[in-house]
């Protein structure tokens, strides 16, 4: 069950993280300098992710606040590449992503088991996937924080209430899909792979 729960948290880490950092914040901050908002050395793009992301998650969980409004050229030479930041902030959420996974597959996983549910069926599957994008997107709030203290990085051009909740609708969708999709294809961690192997020692029927 934990080679699972490490599997998946590490392909909803990265792919929520890469999501964040390469299609959502930098897409945002281009709407948010078309509509005319000032910002002075905020980056975009090419230059850097304007904020980051959440994972279980990463989201991560885990990805803290984004480089932008930096004081001088030279904050800005001293900036991480597009990629490094991906990698540092995904890599950090890492651990938050497994441990959230973690907590709900032993959750529902005890919930099932009460009420009585298999864990093949699909409105377990569904829960599962469920509670795994909710508890991600919640635990993004404080891992954005977090982040952001620990490197000193703000948030250009938007709210910081503006920016988490965009970091959490974005881990909720995609911890969601990644998890159902796993669920469905391989199902949930805790389901025991059936085994066709027959026992050795035991007559096959019709044997004497």
């Amino acid at each position: 069950m934990i080679w699972k729960i490490v599997a998946l948290g590490v392909v909803e880490n990265y792919t929520t993280g890469w999501v964040l950092h390469y299609v959502y914040l930098p897409g945002r901050a281009e709407t948010h300098h078309a509509l005319g908002a000032v910002g002075t050395h905020s980056t975009v793009g090419t230059h850097s992710a304007v904020g980051t992301h959440s994972g279980p998650g990463h989201g991560g969980p885990a990805h803290g606040a984004g480089a932008g409004a930096h004081g001088s050229h030279e904050a800005a030479a001293q900036e991480l590449s597009p990629l490094l930041h991906f990698l540092r902030d995904s890599t950090l959420a890492l651990p938050v992503t497994i441990a959230i996974l973690l907590i709900v597959t032993l959750a529902v996983r005890a919930i099932a088991v009460r009420v009585g549910a298999d864990a093949g069926t699909a409105r377990v599957r569904i829960a599962f996937a469920c509670a795994a994008a909710i508890a991600a997107a919640m635990a993004s709030v404080p891992e954005v924080l977090a982040h952001g203290r620990l490197f000193d990085e703000q948030i250009a051009g938007v709210s910081m209430a503006s920016h988490l909740t965009g970091v959490a609708l974005v881990t909720l969708r995609y911890t969601f899909a990644l998890t159902l999709i796993a669920a469905v294809l391989f199902g949930v961690p805790w389901r025991a792979p059936r085994s066709t192997v027959r026992p050795l020692g035991l007559p096959i029927h019709g044997e004497a």
